[in-house]
């Protein structure tokens, strides 16, 4: 549990019967303005932006601390995506709630909702995924479906026509997980390898083109990924041996490279991280990317912008680039980073003090 300052600051503004509450989160999720936690008995909480119902509270009210999410569901994971969050619950049945609940459409109006609302088809989720403007999940089947906006082809399902409801990802490949990005769609497959479809304006795809494609396409050069993040115009991954890879947009040296092999107009396929470190897991944001390594560190490179890399700096003038990997800069000593996830203004960590 962290014991801190900040810590201290959010309960003093709690009410007095609220003071002695005492939550301990199994993880949490950075969506764009809001963030989400899910603490032991499989409770979500959220916090932040909730001008859309996005914190699941009832009401459209935004908080600068936890408020539980209404309902009698208990999740097994939580994604936090831009104006709305989804979730799995222990009897595998996805739930969304915010903007558009069930995925949003280009034109008419944004439906939304304060609740968590099932998902219509009563699919069994194993993970969900929620982006910018569509969301995708992966069933206990290993089954990857989309659903939400298909504008750049970000469904997989073969056309851009949107949908509210899920959709299976063309291809029938078998995946262990998704990421849902800006515009993009990216998964890993059981036998490690990784495919991309929607837009790849900036190669974010990994597939040695910059040609959008609406139906997954697989990332060339690397056979043994764990794992995936989708970005906003970049892609990273893990290796099993521990390397990241990054892909697509460098132009704010969200790739932690540098140089004629990689230049500021980015790559098209994966290239590694510029570091010695072994990773367990990367996250790729709009304009930066964060990653753990095996003893904890956490590390981030790209845009300083909002203090994205939490190097005590907050460059919002010149928007200064890091393209080397900056560790994580501690105003207090911890002993163990749990979890990272980052996003277009948010850096969240799971620390242990």
């Amino acid at each position: 549990m962290i014991r801190s300052p900040a810590l201290l600051l959010l309960l003093a503004a709690l009410p007095p019967h609220r003071r002695d509450m005492k939550l301990t989160y199994r993880s949490v999720t950075a969506g764009a303005t809001h963030t989400c936690g899910l603490a032991a008995g499989g409770a979500a909480y959220c916090w932040g932006d909730d001008a859309f119902g996005e914190l699941g509270a009832g009401d459209e009210r935004s908080r600068a601390v936890p408020v539980a999410v209404v309902g009698s569901e208990a999740f097994t994971s939580l994604s936090a995506g831009d104006g709305f969050t989804c979730g799995v619950t222990t009897s595998g049945l996805g739930y969304c709630w915010g903007l558009s609940t069930h995925g949003r459409v280009e034109n008419g109006p944004q439906p939304r909702t304060d609740a968590p609302v099932p998902l219509v088809g009563g699919l069994l989720f194993a993970q969900i995924s929620a982006g910018a403007n569509h969301a995708c999940g992966v069933t206990i089947d290993r089954s990857a479906y989309c659903w939400g906006v298909n504008t750049e082809g970000q469904l997989g399902t073969g056309d851009t026509a949107s949908s509210p409801t899920p959709l299976p990802v063309a291809g029938r490949l078998s995946f262990d997980s998704v990421s849902a990005g800006w515009g993009h769609t990216c998964g890993v497959t059981a036998n490690r390898l990784v495919y991309c479809w929607g837009s790849n304006q900036f190669g974010q795809l990994g597939d040695g083109t910059r040609e959008a494609t609406r139906v997954p396409r697989e990332v060339l050069g690397v056979h043994d990924f764990v794992s995936v993040s989708a970005g906003g115009h970049h892609t990273c991954g893990v290796s099993a041996r521990g390397t990241a890879y990054c892909w697509g947009d460098n132009f704010h040296s969200q790739m932690g490279r540098t140089g004629i092999e990689t230049s500021r107009l980015g790559r098209w396929v994966p290239v590694a991280v510029a570091a010695g470190h072994r990773f367990v897991t990367v996250t790729a944001g709009g304009l930066h990317t964060c990653a753990l390594t095996l003893d904890g560190s956490a590390y981030c490179w790209g845009s300083q912008a909002y203090g994205a890399l939490g190097n005590g700096v907050d460059d919002r003038v010149t928007n200064a680039l890091a393209a080397q990997l900056l560790h994580l800069r501690a105003d207090r000593q911890c002993t163990t980073v749990h979890s990272i996830e980052a996003d277009e203004a948010n850096l969240m960590l799971r620390l242990t003090l």
